[in-house]
């Protein structure tokens, strides 16, 4: 195990046996059977046997990764989104079988925060050229989180949108306006350290990676494999003023605004004055008024691109802008 705040390196990634395992729910419609060729194509010369299996309700994921990591495969390959991609992960967790992505979901928060590509071909070429990268897990209340957890307006919203058909930025953030002007902030207590902070707050995230998903970065400097959790807190803010700095959660530029805290710490304990839900990965999980977060160091290896790639600034500003104006003018 890597001693706190120590990154790790990553090494070529070598496959002998993998698993794809697709939820066929997850995020816009698409065909299995389209998706299957796709991946069939960049395999076409693999150097490897590799076989599918599909989903049938929640949490089969998770079994068909442990009976994977018993069958000795080298890699799980999940196909869906940020829901299916925790399932197997947590299957996964210190063995030597690493996690695979193809992010077809409505986020794919964990994707675009290890930096795979969004698109079907270029995440399948990774099982070819990628490498491995071990990271660390995040804990609540006994789940595993690899991407982010959170209380607060984020998880309310969550859950709303886990209840809607549709699928996309604009549904998750029309609901988010609607639910702003009615949301009253929480006082939350958090204890680290040895210290206390009190505040009355939006939102509490707590982040293993740097964003929630869509592209939406709520910790700029997180990283996943360091050891550490981000505990980010934005305080009470008006709706106005919410959606003129909404480009900085597009652009990593959240931390400037005047509302924002962030901590670093490898456990806390949260409270607040009513129970209420918080999210795993996106996931809405029902809470009581406590709740425990832990970290699991270096507990997933996971197959990820060769080299770094630089985020898209230009388009994400663009994104940011045309998503303003949309919910400024309904």
């Amino acid at each position: 195990m890597a001693p706190v705040g120590c990154l790790t390196e990553a090494f070529p990634v070598e496959l002998k046996k993998v698993k794809f395992i697709h939820n066929p729910k997850s995020g816009l419609v698409r065909s299995p059977r389209v998706i299957r060729r796709t991946i069939e194509a960049v395999l076409e010369e693999a150097p490897f046997v590799y076989d599918f299996s599909e989903t049938e309700y929640r949490g089969h994921a998770h079994e068909l990764a442990r009976r994977a990591v018993e069958e000795g495969y080298d890699a799980v390959v999940a196909i869906g989104g940020d829901g299916t991609a925790n399932e197997v992960g947590s299957a996964l967790l210190y063995t030597d079988t690493a996690l695979g992505i193809i992010p077809v979901g409505s986020g794919n928060g964990l994707a675009r925060g290890l930096l795979i590509p969004i698109a079907i071909r270029r995440a399948a070429r990774l099982l070819l050229t990628g490498r491995i990268r071990t990271i660390d897990t995040g804990t609540i209340e006994e789940r595993n989180f690899f991407i982010v957890t959170g209380l607060g307006f984020d998880a309310l919203v969550g859950k709303l949108f886990d209840d809607r058909s549709l699928r996309g930025p604009l549904p998750y953030f029309y609901i988010g306006v609607r639910e702003f002007l009615f949301f009253r902030p929480e006082t939350f207590r958090l204890e680290f350290d040895g210290r206390t902070v009190e505040r009355s707050a939006l939102l509490v995230t707590v982040a293993n990676t740097t964003q929630w998903g869509l592209g939406v970065i709520i910790s700029p400097n997180a990283r996943p494999d360091d050891g550490l959790l981000d505990v980010c807190i934005i305080r009470n803010i008006t709706l106005l003023r919410a959606l003129f700095h909404l480009p900085k959660l597009f652009t990593g530029k959240i931390d400037q605004l005047r509302e924002y805290e962030r901590y670093q710490t490898t456990s806390l304990r949260i409270s607040r004055n009513k129970p209420g839900p918080f999210h795993v990965d996106g996931e809405p999980v029902d809470a009581g008024q406590l709740v425990q977060v832990g970290i699991k160091a270096q507990a997933l290896k996971v197959i990820v691109p060769s080299r770094k790639t630089r985020p898209l600034t230009v388009r994400a500003i663009s994104q940011a802008r045309r998503l303003q104006r949309a919910l400024l003018n309904p």
